[in-house]
């Protein structure tokens, strides 16, 4: 009798971890897979972030890139050891950018070098992001130019595979991760002296033009309609 209650007891056993050990391993199988697909979409938001902040900072100041003898993103740094400083080489190679063009010196337009760094960043973003080579990965990078301003771009497209067992419980074929970034291109100072060119530009002119008392009440006109607007 009490071998007959083994057996029986013996048989429950085994039909119970047949039922609940698939699901144990579905439950396992899943958060370890969600895990690492936050874990990728956590690193993915870093690196479009970095990338767009690279490259907005490198346009607004052109030579920038000489402090960093590295391609782009190739090391966790984002930017040059402020302990030790640039060399000297590097920062006369930073002035040096300045001179002979006319984009650069009042960030007109997009040049073919700041394309081609474009280009350079979007290959580095697609191949440097992904933690794991389970998926595909498709990078952007892009520069918009505007009458006022620049702006930079960056987005981040992986497709995962989605692993067979959890495809019984309703999970797609596969999942798509989605990280983009937007970052102005801001020098202040090469603002403020763009603006202090224009002034000393129109008071050149109004002087030439015998009208260099009037600058004073152009100034007064400008306030008062910018009052009445605003």
């Amino acid at each position: 009798m009490k071998k007959k209650d083994n057996n029986t007891q013996r048989g429950a056993i085994m039909v119970e971890a047949a039922i609940y050990f698939p699901i144990t391993i579905a439950v396992v199988m899943a958060v370890i897979y969600f895990g690492l697909f936050k874990m990728q979409e956590s690193y993915f938001f870093f690196q479009v972030e970095r990338a767009a902040m690279e490259l907005a900072r490198e346009t607004a100041y052109p030579g920038y890139d000489q402090f960093s003898p590295d391609k782009p993103m190739e090391n966790t740094r984002v930017d040059f050891d402020w302990e030790d400083g640039p060399t000297e080489s590097q920062v006369k190679n930073y002035y040096s950018s300045y001179k002979g063009s006319a984009s650069n010196i009042y960030r007109w337009g997009l040049d073919s070098e700041a394309k081609q760094r474009a280009a350079a960043y979007q290959e580095a973003l697609k191949k440097h992001s992904a933690l794991f080579s389970m998926g595909k990965t498709e990078a952007y990078v892009g520069m918009e130019n505007s009458f006022l301003s620049k702006s930079v771009r960056a987005e981040l497209r992986y497709v995962i595979p989605t692993p067979g067992i959890l495809r019984f419980v309703g999970v797609r074929d596969d999942i798509t991760i989605y990280a983009a970034a937007y970052q102005p291109v801001m020098n202040t100072t090469d603002f403020v002296r763009n603006i202090d060119l224009a002034w000393d530009m129109g008071s050149f002119l109004l002087e030439k033009l015998g009208m260099e008392g009037q600058a004073e009440k152009f100034s007064q006109a400008f306030d008062e309609v910018s009052n009445i607007l605003f």
